[in-house]
Order: C-alpha cells, then structure tokens, then sequence
C-alpha cells in the first residue's frame, strides 16, 4: 500500500516553494469554489504537482472540519486503492461487504479533502472517485495525476515546468 499521512505531518518541507505562489493560490482559490469537487492538478512527471497540492491542501484542509489527508498512489495497484484511502482515514475495513462500499459509507457524512497523489497509474478507477462524489456530498477530492481523469466532475489545473 502507498503511504497516507495528514497534510499537517506531510506538509513540512525543508525547503520553501518559491516561484509557485501564484499557482497554490489559483488551486486554493478553485478548491474553495463550491462548484468544485474534484480539481486533478494535471502535468508532466516532476513539474511539481505534488508539492503544490500538499501546499494547497494545507491552506484549504482547515476549511473542512475533519481537515485534509495525504495519500500517495505511487506504488499502489487497483484493488488496493480503496483500503489503501481507508488506511489514509485511518478507518479499518472488516467483514463481509466490499471495501468500496465501508469505505463510501463512512464517507458518506464526513467533511474532508482527499489529496490523491500520483493517480495517472489507477485511471481505471476514476469511476470510484466519481461515487465517491455522489454519496460523500462533503467530501472534496485534489487529486496529481499526468492524465486528465475525464470525468464529468472533473475540473482541470494543468501544471508546466517553472
């Protein structure tokens, strides 16, 4: 599984973001529009996605009362996806029905951001993210990816070098 942290213990760097300001508050800005639920800041591998949704992600996080929470897709594969935003939430999945279902229902009356890093690699399972959507109307998703998601919810920040 892919490591899953809370914004505030992933979001300290050692160094500061510099040149980037104007994005994290274009992204901070969107996040903060009603409207949008699922913003994918999309881009070529190492232009800084990463870093700017962990920075957008710990200025918006307090606008959601259970905060932001951090999990990094790298290395995870398709059927490990949604333990894997469980384990992020801290949420143990158990008995009989799927882990997408536990992990819909619980969502289903929380308050949170969902940063979802490296998503390019689970394009198939966009499809989940767009139920989260439906039965989570609390719920926000930011997520890095190379690719679009292509879903209807979907807005788009694309990100290039500096």
């Amino acid at each position: 599984m892919g490591s899953s942290m809370t914004i505030e213990e992933f979001s300290f760097q050692p160094t500061p973001l510099i040149g980037r300001e104007k994005e994290v508050a274009d992204i901070t800005e969107t996040l903060a529009d009603p409207a949008c639920r699922l913003l994918t800041v999309v881009g070529p591998g190492g232009v800084g996605k990463t870093r700017l949704a962990i920075e957008a992600a710990a200025e918006e996080g307090d606008g959601f009362s259970e905060g932001a929470h951090f999990v990094d897709l790298h290395t995870v594969g398709a059927t490990a996806f949604p333990a894997t935003i469980a384990d992020a939430l801290s949420l143990s999945l158990s008995g009989r029905e799927e882990p997408q279902t536990q992990l819909l229902n619980y969502l289903r009356k929380k308050a949170l951001l969902l940063v979802l890093d490296n998503f390019e690699h689970l394009l198939s399972q966009a499809t989940f993210l767009a139920d989260i959507l439906r039965h989570a109307p609390g719920v926000n998703l930011l997520v890095t990816s190379r690719e679009a998601l292509n879903l209807r919810e979907e807005w788009l920040y694309p990100v290039s070098g500096l």
